[in-house]
């Protein structure tokens, strides 16, 4: 603490103004290939929004997606690669944030069975919300994640973190007290409940990556017709198509080599024009000091040399 007043003590507080978020998109159903010819393999991601951290369901949704497809559970890997053998692995998870969070399911497989391991997929999320659990599957995500929890309070640098996500997303300290209690007191119903309620399989995000020459004619045979096809070559991951403009639009710059594209002042609101002002004065004081940006574009090699501590779990 003394440190952290010498160094941070004179520093007067300022209330700075947060950009209100979006609206949060509803899930929405979306197949989209990414044509990467002469691929063996087909890299799979289905998924939707999912929740907040401070849901009340939150627990149980996740539960739901370790038993779907994560430690202590994980049905997917179960019917994908043991019972049908189509890949080496596969997983699920739940990523919770401020305001949201999404799911997703993720494995890998070959080209040809790439339409068999999508609807399996699919299939097992329908399965989820259409049965109750067994009490021994539930009962074994939920040994995972009490018998887990220690770790995540382990050191110091651990319960740190805690801290702050309680900080940053809003919770109550208290409940690492009850963990291990709120953990356990979880049914199958309350799994069928939110899995019923949270998880949508008509209405997932799916993404594929791989040889579309292969697969692409077999997903209207296991019910996905409507698709975007997207060679790799036209692949724009920060435009809202995902797709490279094909000639130049008024008033906005194509990506280029030297940096991606920006949208004019325009196109934003009074606030973030002023932060993005602010923003390039900086950047331009941090170019000067170095010594310009022709001195900056001249350099060729970057060389660094850095000591790392590492805590291993045995100290």
């Amino acid at each position: 603490f003394a440190g952290a007043e010498r160094a941070f003590g004179d520093w007067k507080q300022i209330d700075v103004p947060i950009a209100p978020a979006g609206d949060v998109p509803p899930p929405t159903r979306r197949v989209v290939i990414i044509d990467r010819p002469g691929a063996v393999q087909t890299e799979i991601r289905v998924g939707h929004i999912g929740l907040p951290r401070k849901h009340k369901d939150y627990l149980a949704l996740d539960l739901a997606l370790k038993i779907l497809g994560g430690e202590g559970g994980n049905r997917l890997h179960r019917v994908l690669r043991s019972e049908r053998g189509l890949t080496y692995g596969a997983e699920a998870n739940i990523v919770a944030l401020k305001d949201t969070g999404h799911i997703v399911a993720s494995t890998d497989t070959r080209s040809d069975t790439t339409a068999e391991a999508l609807r399996l997929i699919v299939d097992e999320f329908a399965r989820l919300r259409r049965e109750r659990v067994h009490p021994r599957e539930l009962g074994d995500a939920q040994a995972y994640l009490t018998g887990s929890f220690p770790l995540t309070i382990e050191t110091p640098g651990a319960i740190a973190l805690q801290v702050l996500n309680a900080v940053v997303y809003g919770l109550d300290l208290d409940e690492l007290q009850t963990y291990r209690e709120r953990v356990n007191s979880i049914t199958p119903e309350d799994i069928q409940r939110v899995a019923q309620q949270y998880l949508h399989p008509d209405r997932l995000s799916i993404v594929l990556v791989g040889d579309a020459s292969v697969f692409a004619k077999q997903l209207p045979a296991v019910g996905f017709d409507q698709v975007e096809r997207i060679p790799l070559s036209e692949l724009d991951l920060t435009a809202v198509d995902l797709r490279r403009p094909s000639r130049s639009v008024p008033g906005r710059e194509t990506p280029s080599a030297s940096g991606p594209r920006i949208l004019p002042a325009s196109f934003v609101g009074p606030a973030a024009r002023t932060q993005a002002d602010d923003a390039r004065r900086l950047i331009e004081k941090a170019i000067d000091a170095k010594g310009g940006l022709q001195l900056l574009r001249s350099i060729k090699t970057v060389r660094s040399d850095s000591e790392m501590i590492i805590a291993t779990p045995n100290g």
